[in-house]
């Protein structure tokens, strides 16, 4: 995956998609949709990247455990993590490090280890909750192979995943991909380490036949209790898993401050917020954690990382590369782009016809490291979040080539991409990823869109974004997807003004098809497509309608007026499906315009997965309640369905239709 190129493109799509959603015909509104897209931080905020260096490595000779086998040396918050929680006196800990860092042997070994300490003996000694089923099926692949592949494990360690549901071809057995997942077969003998979610743990505490699973538990049976993802346990669901905790600790009869409690995240922050987080952590297990018990991760530092290697290269694209670079992004040539990407960016001898190769993608990772503007670039960035803005302006004091650039990030977004495709070879002749390359997007939900009252100036904003003397010139819009009209939605009070005070009861008047909405369509003058019946003038101050006299296009208010249709409002569809029926072409398309996340979420996943520069189709959609979990996932499913099918209709035209 090309992240940096992703993220470009999926800015583009998102633009495109609000765009052709709302095709606008109206020449009093038309470019206003392009204008608020086009606008910083209207629809989203220029993305925040980062590189993460690597982790350092522990130096300590000494093998922490008897029966696991660790196939490279551990980091230094791993190895920290083995000594707090390894053995018979195994200490409450946090783990709080990056994507990437591991978090999952920093409890599994040490779990592992004090199973086959324990071997022979019966019932549950550790508990793992995730918050996913997903990233519990995931994890229990990884645990399947490190038992399978362990001689020692195998066979005297059991793992089983309890989640909810009816599985077809469930196991009954440990094999090399599969842990247990038939239900019968753990009650009979329950495993030695449960994987399960905060859900269903509810019910294996009041279910009679679910509850067996804990038949073989004494006091002191249960040992380990691991939160993954401990950070998406806040409010109301987090305090569902405290009592649910507290309810299995009375349960077991389990002393309190014997347990091993873990909480692992990436999201949770760093030593400045480790207090925060202990007492957090505290108050969602009901266990004592230790003033060093939260864990944090330890990275080299650019001048470590690039140690030893000196600059031989000093390139810097030109600004005809930079815009070549950009117009390659969206083409979807993933080879093209790597190879117009490191002619612009590496100058000292590389032969880039072995770039496509594991060689090839190893020595491009040599010459980054010799590369001056790489050693800035990482140094720049500070071991953060930063927005490519901010470091072509921080970098352009030594790089003057970025100021002669159209579009500077275009660089930086192939110099990304080439730190993202390039490989290093580890100890033991693997390929791995030279670094990690992280870009983060936020999106901004149009919700309560309003567009300015004005005959020549339209202006889009959010309800939100506007002081209470603004909004009084505002109005929500229409717009009918069917022939493009545009125009102005709201309620007339006895005064014949179209002020809302209320947006919300607004929208519920909306929504139910009342008679009192009207819809205001701007014209010229001399529209022929606008009946003389119905014409009126608009007044953008006080927002009064009044019926059109031409003599008069003064408001009482004094300011001069818009000339606005407004028609009757025709209501169409069945009963339980009603429709606006629009003046101009009579199709039922008339909309309000906005953008909620879901559909925003969609678009962008049509273009995450279509897209060539993504080799890593994988997606995590984390929901605030399962409510919301649930139908978002069928939402999603019918969205990206009807996109892909459009892509493909749209990708056989343009390969074989021909004439079609």
């Amino acid at each position: 995956m090309l992240p940096s190129v992703l993220a470009r493109q999926l800015q583009v799509a998102l633009s495109d998609y609000v765009e052709t959603t709302f095709p606008i015909t109206n020449p009093v509104f038309k470019g206003s949709i392009r204008r608020m897209v086009q606008t910083p931080g209207a629809l989203f905020h220029e993305p925040y990247v980062a590189v993460r260096l690597p982790f350092r490595v522990s130096n300590q000779e000494r093998d922490t455990f008897q029966a696991v086998q660790q196939a490279y040396k551990p980091y230094v918050h791993q190895q920290e993590a083995f000594d707090r929680l390894t053995g018979e006196d195994g200490r409450s800990t946090i783990v709080s490090t990056g994507t990437g860092s591991g978090k999952t042997e920093c409890f599994l070994y040490p779990i592992l280890e004090y199973c086959y300490a324990h071997r022979g003996e019966p019932g549950i000694k550790a508990l793992i909750i995730y918050p996913m089923n997903a990233l519990a099926s995931d994890q229990a692949a990884r645990i399947a192979e490190l038992i399978f592949d362990n001689p020692k494990l195998k066979g005297n360690v059991t793992a089983g995943m309890y989640v909810g549901g009816y599985e077809k071809d469930a196991s009954r057995e440990m094999t090399d991909k599969r842990i247990l997942t038939d239900h019968e077969t753990m009650l009979a003998s329950p495993p030695d380490i449960l994987l399960t979610n905060y859900k269903m743990l509810d019910y294996l505490l009041v279910r009679p036949k679910d509850a067996k699973l804990w038949q073989e538990n004494n006091p002191e049976t249960l040992k380990y209790i691991v939160v993954d993802e401990l950070h998406t346990f806040d409010g109301a669901q987090g305090t569902d898993l405290a009592c649910l905790l507290r309810r299995l600790k009375a349960r077991l009869f389990t002393p309190h401050g014997y347990l091993c409690c873990i909480g692992t995240s990436a999201t949770m922050g760093g030593e400045g917020s480790a207090e925060d987080i202990r007492q957090y952590a505290e108050k969602v297990f009901g266990e004592p954690f230790e003033q060093d018990s939260v864990i944090t991760e330890d990275r080299l530092s650019p001048k470590e990382f690039f140690k030893g290697y000196d600059i031989f290269d000093h390139t810097v694209p030109t600004p005809e590369q930079a815009l070549a670079l950009a117009a390659c992004a969206g083409e979807e040539d993933q080879k093209s782009y790597l190879l117009l990407a490191a002619e612009s960016w590496i100058e000292e001898p590389f032969d880039k016809t072995r770039l496509f190769s594991d060689d090839g993608r190893v020595a491009l990772g040599q010459c980054l490291m010799r590369h001056s503007f790489m050693q800035s670039f990482i140094e720049a960035l500070g071991g953060s979040y930063a927005q490519p803005a901010y470091l072509v302006e921080a970098l352009s004091s030594r790089y003057l080539g970025l100021l002669e650039m159209e579009d500077a990030t275009a660089a930086l977004d192939a110099l990304l991409a080439l730190i993202s495709y390039a490989r290093v070879r580890d100890a033991r002749g693997k390929i791995r990823p030279f670094l990690h390359v992280q870009v983060q997007i936020w999106i901004r939900e149009w919700r309560r869109l309003l567009a300015k009252v004005s005959g020549d100036d339209i202006t889009f904003a959010l309800f939100s974004d506007l002081n209470e003397q603004q909004a009084k010139h505002y109005l929500p819009v229409v717009n009918c997807r069917h022939c493009g009209e545009t125009g102005w939605t709201s309620v007339l009070d006895e005064r014949g003004s179209a002020e809302i005070h209320d947006l919300r009861t607004f929208y519920n008047l909306f929504f139910r098809y009342d008679k009192r909405v009207v819809m205001l369509f701007p014209h010229v003058e001399d529209d022929e497509n606008v009946h003389e019946h119905r014409r009126a003038r608009l007044c953008p101050y006080c927002l009064r309608v009044q019926p059109e006299s031409h003599k008069q296009q003064l408001c009482s208010c004094g300011k001069p007026t818009v000339p606005v249709w407004m028609p009757m409002v025709e209501i169409g569809g069945s009963e339980d499906a009603k429709q606006y029926e629009c003046p101009f072409c009579g199709g039922s398309g008339i909309s309000i315009m906005g953008l909620r996340s879901p559909t925003a979420i969609s678009a962008a996943l049509s273009q995450i997965y279509a897209s060539h520069f993504n080799d890593d189709k994988k997606l995590l959609a984390f929901s605030d309640n399962v409510q919301d979990a649930a139908h978002r996932a069928g939402f999603f499913g019918s969205r990206t369905w009807r996109f892909g099918l459009r892509s493909a209709m749209q990708q056989f035209a343009m390969d074989e239709g021909d004439s079609l």
